[in-house]
């Protein structure tokens, strides 16, 4: 979609209203231009664009108190991978989201939080927010290999996502992690959960989706007040390939042995590496937050958004 496309749409429904457009420059510029507008006073913004620009919207957004300010945001998606809009079933028209956004009163949901490591500086610490999901393990890896890539200028996005997952796949070594939970397992009291595993993934899950069609955890709801926490662990090659791909695929992860993949429902959790040499990369909604040492906590009604009912 391109924006000249809506613009006018835009200008005839906004006519008597306050209005503008700003286009991103840089990495972490829609974060900035967020916390900008709250700051003027605005009282909606709209993120057009994919999954990583409604996430840094949604940075600012935490980061300048939008909420208690009044602030809401909308989305219109126009990118690859589309995650957090298959969450939400959030119109994927242009000109039906704009509708939504002119005509819907806003909803809390929940916002991640994520502390974790620079990658090339151990002592500094580096805090996100997210509002889909924050992975580690292999996902960190493909991503780092997608912000690294020298081809990414020559292919589409979501092209060079599958090339580097395919590639990592085959080479990935699960690092030893220990990890504490802090939640309730399905029909259990509240507890604390310590345990060590070979990682091939975890995801931290407010949405459900990851990677543009990975079904990793079909019950988050982003209202709840809690994470949905998916694991995989102590998978070979094969399983990963003949397991744990096509569950992902189709939402049934749990249907794998009990020592390989669990699920837990927790408002937080912390992660280290055993040996403190690995570094085990960090994504949160598709771009590297850092490395471990992690931790990650929910932010309970912490953004206003306008969603489908």
């Amino acid at each position: 979609m391109e924006d000249k496309k809506l613009e006018p749409t835009v200008a005839k429904r906004l006519k008597n209203n306050k209005w503008k457009v700003e286009c991103t420059q840089h990495s972490g510029h829609a974060s900035d231009l967020a916390r900008e507008f709250i700051n003027t006073g605005y009282n909606i913004i709209v993120a057009v664009g994919g999954d990583g620009t409604i996430s840094q919207v949604v940075h600012g957004y935490m980061q300048a108190d939008g909420g208690t300010k009044g602030c809401a945001i909308g989305i219109i998606s126009t990118g690859t991978g589309g995650d957090f809009v298959r969450t939400t079933q959030s119109p994927k028209d242009p000109f039906k989201a704009l509708d939504l956004i002119l005509s819907t009163e806003s909803i809390l949901v929940d916002v991640g939080h994520i502390a974790c490591t620079k990658p090339d500086a151990p002592s500094v610490k580096v805090e996100q927010y997210f509002i889909n999901i924050c992975s580690v393990g292999i996902s960190g890896a493909i991503v780092k290999r997608v912000e690294s890539s020298s081809i990414a200028k020559y292919v589409s996005g979501g092209l060079v996502y599958w090339i580097y997952t395919y590639l990592t796949g085959l080479r990935y070594k699960s690092p030893l992690v220990k990890y504490t939970m802090s939640g309730n397992p399905a029909g259990s009291e509240e507890k604390t959960s310590e345990q060590e595993a070979n990682l091939y993934i975890m995801a931290v899950a407010n949405g459900r989706y990851l990677g543009g069609n990975m079904h990793i955890a079909p019950k988050a709801d982003i209202s709840d007040g809690k994470f949905d926490i998916v694991c995989l662990h102590n998978l070979s090659l094969i399983d990963a390939i003949t397991k744990a791909s096509p569950a992902l695929k189709t939402g049934s992860l749990m249907n794998l042995p009990s020592h390989q993949a669990f699920t837990q429902r927790t408002s937080t959790v912390t992660m280290s590496p055993v040996n403190p040499t690995d570094k085990v990369y960090v994504e949160a909604d598709g771009e590297v937050a850092g490395v471990l040492p992690a931790t990650w906590k929910i932010v309970a009604n912490g953004c206003r958004m306008i969603l489908p009912k």
